[in-house]
């Protein structure tokens, strides 16, 4: 059987000096695990679901999944970007709910940007990109993500809670890169402990390729790997387009 690696027309010693990596030149089956996140040591208190509902004001189905933060179990994501995307599983919401992504310095003594999105009322997954402010290396921010329900009663809020750090990747990390294929680029990232912009590299991918069978497994055995709240989600659909939350106003 045809690895991976070889049906990408690359050999399997290019591709471990590519990569850094022996456990990718494995025979692949959409069922399996090919792709692994090495969780760096660092966590913070964090908050990846959504608390219960009080009420059923915000949420057009109240039976849905909560709203949900795709983020590893130590609620920190690594990132190289300055300007990374996060990714959020938003139920279905009534017309009248908002959406707000909040980035704060690492003490949440400052806010550094605010952004808020109309939802489509569609329940999936969200790309929402960093699109107001930029982050700066080496520095750690906490971020909230709140589905709106009541603009004069925010404690009503859904409301899940992380971190983000941006890193200066090294050199080999960066050869690696550009070595790689883009659905090995997400590999890359996973093996060096970077979540953010692996897990944002394959949404991207499924969403322009919603039926290739190898992204379907890797998106799986990604979110998987960090636990049942994930789990849970998996099967979700990507949101893009006029489905996706639009941006609405900047501060």
């Amino acid at each position: 059987m045809k690895t991976f690696l070889q049906d990408r027309s690359l050999t399997a010693a290019t591709l471990t000096a590519a990569l850094g990596l022996s456990s990718v030149l494995i025979a692949f089956t959409p069922a399996e695990a090919r792709i692994t996140f090495k969780a760096p040591s660092v966590g913070v208190p964090g908050r990846r679901v959504a608390g219960a509902a009080r009420d059923s004001q915000c949420l057009a189905d109240t039976g849905s999944k909560r709203l949900t933060a795709i983020m590893p179990q130590a609620n920190v994501g690594l990132t190289t970007v300055a300007n990374p995307v996060l990714l959020f599983y938003v139920p279905k919401t009534s017309t009248q709910a908002g959406l707000e992504l909040v980035i704060l310095d690492e003490n949440k003594n400052n806010v550094v940007t605010k952004q808020s999105y109309k939802p489509s009322g569609k329940a999936g997954v969200v790309s929402i990109p960093l699109t107001t402010a930029s982050l700066e290396v080496g520095k750690q921010y906490r971020w909230s993500f709140s589905v709106i329900c009541n603009p004069k009663a925010r404690s009503h809020d859904r409301v899940v809670e992380g971190a983000i750090k941006r890193i200066q990747p090294e050199a080999q990390l960066t050869t690696q890169l550009k070595n790689a294929s883009p659905q090995q680029v997400a590999h890359v990232y996973a093996q060096a402990g970077i979540w953010q912009d692996s897990i944002a590299t394959l949404a991207s991918l499924l969403t322009s390729r919603p039926n290739d069978p190898e992204l379907k497994a890797d998106w799986e055995a990604l979110l998987r790997t960090q636990g049942a709240e994930l789990a849970e989600v998996v099967s979700a659909p990507l949101l893009q387009g006029e489905e996706a939350p639009q941006l609405k106003s900047r501060r």
